[in-house]
């Protein structure tokens, strides 16, 4: 390999000199030295563009990750995908502007009287409690994103050097201290967020999280001083290394506001998926699955957080497969994906193993499929690769719900209410879940979307003694079934999971 001593990028009309790693993927020096912080990125898997760059002048020769995501012209060009190359010298580079996915929508002109925020792998949701109205709420892109976009590549990146460390735990920092300062006044504040971040936060080992044996680096469940942040910030009990803070302050708001009935299941699923079975008010099993990023519209090929012009669900009319909103960009959510490939099954172009086919009906005639794409108007594609990154969360959801229920002696018809809560139970039609095998039929009727229980749990914490109370003795009455750790149950079970049909043995 070529010595490359330095290379120049350029971004905003500003040139910078960086001193890369010749071993890494120019997306991971990119990231490294401060740019791509906020862009949401698929770990180097060539699927979502979001580390497209132009090269000015070195430019390697294409990949087939960029033969698969760019035209000939922009080859030609010079564009290339930063994950699919390493540095080499006399590169100069071009990072294109960029639009960070944020959105906010502010309910009252009052002033907030208690913060909440929410720290996910992928998004970063924060809420503002006002005495009037209902709270103000946005949601930003995890600036740690081009380290990884799950939580083992995240964890690995932070273990290569304290330096690295140090600088997931700034981007962490600098944007909890932008969010608390949207309000003029020092108010009462609660964090939630996954055990990773939570340890990357206060600067925890997190030795434990990223190998067996699974353990945590420290407590929470208390108030903390963060470094930049005016005032001291209660931080939910951590349960165990693959369920955390964002869990506990979730049951604070099922139990003490929406007054759940046991016994229940509770599902919040993102990045990671956490379940939890109530069986009274002293007894909860909880387990964690790792989904990926594709709820929250991250590694898609169209993919995108829910926003403005982007489709969350799709209908069969007489022109055909439409989006769910007239103004529709090209771009598709998490929950849209879903929706798409629910659609497909129903209408029998797709079977339970995700292969487009086409049925000798009316309907194939309005389905196009092309090259083994489903082709929807002129900015958009359903491909192979993205239907199997739909099966592996479908795989790993239902993976995890048979474990919990194998290792409780319970059936799903033993469970009469389901709470859904999480990316996918906040845009996602219940009845598609039944569809997509995540659910056994009927079982819809049982659900009830909750939304984000980790962010209104976190607005009562903040300001709640008695909610904090509750939640400081819940690890006491929590018992973690940890899936990461049984690996021949993952190894036999995952991939007999890997279809868009219900499964688990213990279906009832």
């Amino acid at each position: 390999m070529m010595q490359v001593t330095r290379m120049r990028v350029l971004q905003n009309n500003a040139r910078r000199e960086i001193k890369p790693d010749p071993a890494a993927p120019l997306s991971l020096n990119l990231f490294q030295h401060g740019f791509l912080a906020g862009v949401p990125l698929c770990s180097g898997l060539g699927l979502c563009g979001g580390c497209r760059v132009l090269f000015h002048s070195g430019a390697p020769e294409p990949s087939d990750k960029d033969y698969d995501f760019f035209s000939p012209e922009e080859l030609s060009r010079g564009y290339r995908l930063a994950c699919a190359h390493f540095p080499d010298a006399d590169m100069v580079l071009e990072i294109p502007r960029q639009q960070k996915p944020e959105k906010s929508e502010w309910q009252s002109r009052a002033a907030p009287v208690a913060a909440g925020v929410d720290l996910g792998t992928t998004s970063i949701k924060w809420g503002f409690a006002h005495d009037r109205g209902g709270p103000s709420t946005g949601t930003v892109l995890n600036p740690q994103m081009g380290s990884g976009s799950e939580v083992m590549s995240r964890l690995a990146y932070a273990r290569e050097s304290r330096e690295h460390f140090q600088q997931l735990q700034d981007l962490l920092l600098q944007e909890l201290q932008r969010i608390l300062e949207l309000s003029p006044e020092s108010i009462p504040a609660c964090i939630t967020g996954n055990p990773a971040m939570i340890h990357l936060l206060l600067g925890l080992d997190i030795a434990g999280l990223a190998g067996h044996p699974y353990h945590l680096g420290g407590p929470a469940g208390d108030f903390f001083a963060l470094p930049g942040i005016r005032q001291r910030v209660f931080i939910p009990p951590l349960i165990s290394p693959f369920v955390g803070a964002d869990i506990s302050s979730g049951l604070t708001c099922l139990i003490l506001q929406e007054k759940a009935t046991f016994p229940f299941l509770f599902f919040d699923l993102g990045t990671n998926g956490e379940m939890v079975l109530g069986l009274g008010p002293g007894e909860y099993f909880c387990t964690s699955v790792a989904l990926g990023p594709a709820l929250e519209g991250v590694g898609l090929r169209f993919g995108s957080a829910f926003g403005d012009g982007v489709a969350s669900g799709f209908d069969f009319t007489q022109k055909g497969i439409q989006p769910d909103i007239a103004d529709w960009n090209g771009l598709v959510s998490g929950s849209g994906y879903l929706s798409l490939a629910s659609l497909l099954l129903r209408l029998g172009c797709m079977d339970d193993k995700g292969s487009f086919k086409r049925p000798q009906t009316r309907v194939a005639d309005k389905v196009h499929v092309q090259n083994n794409r489903v082709v929807l108007g002129k900015n958009f594609f359903l491909g192979g690769r993205d239907v199997e990154e739909m099966l592996k969360v479908k795989a790993a959801f239902t993976l995890g719900l048979e474990y919990l229920l194998e290792k409780t002696s319970m059936t799903m018809d033993q469970v009469p209410r389901i709470y859904m809560a999480g990316a996918l139970g906040e845009h996602f039609r219940l009845q598609d879940l039944e569809e997509l095998g995540f659910l056994p039929r009927g079982a819809f009727h049982k659900c009830r979307v909750a939304g984000n229980t980790s962010l209104k749990g976190a607005l009562m914490l903040a300001r709640d003694q008695e909610a904090r109370n509750w939640v400081q003795k819940l690890p006491q009455k929590m018992r973690s079934l940890p899936l990461a750790e049984d690996r021949d149950f993952f190894n036999t079970g995952f991939f007999r999971h890997m279809r868009f049909q219900f499964t688990p043995a213990n279906q009832g």
